[in-house]
Formats: structure tokens, sequence, C-alpha cells
């Protein structure tokens, strides 16, 4: 999942209880936990060579899984003035589904065990550029926004419709051809940067 998906998907997952609870303070955390391991796509500032060697490596190892929320959850408890514990389970929530969608998405091997490992895991179910989850984040991070007190309920449309597209590809191989097709990924080799872009993809 691209950097952008990942924030849309993590702001949904705050309107499940932590933007009811905590506020935007807790809103923002969740982010900042559901993007942790995503801090490893600086690497693109060496050079293109050294993202694709190094991203999904750095931040998706197994010290950044295990301590990054709770850090954030010692700064966040205390601001907001609530326990420890249930703050870091939405936190740690919400970078453990970072790391899930990164492996059942694309082919690009995660290796969640740096590292002690370089053993990396990829189902590649996604196409990198396949437009239906994209369009299922951004319309529920949208509509979230423009409709706050509705936001749960937006968040579990959207959410549930990437989960049952993410099970469909599982058992239905992606379709190459056709309106399908494009949708699956098939618009973006022909189309211009801009449009990818607005996707996340800033790499092809």
């Amino acid at each position: 999942m691209k950097f952008p998906e990942h924030v849309a998907m993590s702001y949904l997952l705050a309107q499940l209880g932590v933007q009811q609870e905590y506020g935007l303070v807790g809103t923002a955390l969740v982010v900042a936990a559901g993007n942790l391991p995503d801090l490893d796509v600086a690497t693109l500032l060496v050079s293109r060579r050294f993202y694709r060697d190094y991203h999904r490596v750095l931040g998706h190892g197994i010290l950044v899984t295990l301590f990054g929320p709770a850090a954030l959850a010692a700064i966040g408890a205390p601001l907001l003035g609530c326990p420890f514990v249930p703050l870091w389970c939405w936190l740690q929530l919400a970078l453990l589904i970072h790391l899930f969608v990164d492996v059942y998405f694309y082919r690009w091997p995660v290796q969640l065990l740096w590292p002690f490992s370089s053993r990396g895991w990829g189902l590649g179910l996604v196409a990198w550029n396949d437009l239906v989850p994209t369009l299922a984040l951004y319309a529920g991070l949208l509509l979230a926004l423009a409709w706050p007190a509705n936001g749960f309920n937006f968040a579990v449309m959207s959410l549930a419709i990437v989960a049952g597209y993410l099970a469909w590809r599982a058992i239905r191989p992606r379709p190459q051809t056709g309106w399908r097709g494009w949708l699956a990924g098939g618009w973006a080799p022909r189309s211009p940067r801009f449009y990818r872009w607005l996707t996340g993809d800033f790499v092809t």
C-alpha cells in the first residue's frame, strides 16, 4: 500500500473509537503510528536504488514494530491525560495493519524481522496501481472529513470495502483485460505521471 493510502487507512481506523475518545491528538497519534514503517521512505532522498534496497526494511522491521507505538503512547498518554495501555493498543494496531496490508498487497517483500533476519514476505494479491483500494480509502477519508459526525460509519464502509476486495483478490486472479483490468492497474502504464502521483505512486 502506498503512503497516502496508509494515511487514509490510519485516519479511518481512528474513527472507530480513537477520535471519539481522544480527539484530534489521538487521531494524529494513530496516523503517526500507522505510518511509522514508512519512515524508511526517506531512503528515496539518497537514491532510487537505495530506496528499493531499504524501503520495507529499515522501518518495517521488528524493532520499530515493538518500540515505535510504545514510544508514541509514552508521549501521547501524558498529553491526553489518559492511561498508557489503551492508547498503546490502538497505536500498535495501526502499525500492524500497515504491515499486514504491505505483505498482502504487493510482491515487494517486507522484512518483518529485520535486523535479525533478512527474510521478506510479499503475497502480491493486489497490483501496485489498483484503483479499488485507493478510491475506497480516499472516498472514506473525504466523507469522514466532510461529515465528522458520521466518521465511524464512513470508516466502517471504506475499510470493509478494502478488506472485502483483498479477500476477493485472494480467491480470484487479477483481471488483465477490459475495464476490470484497467481498474486493477492497467490504467497506469500509459498515464501521465501526475495521475500516478495522485494515487501515491511516486516511484514509477
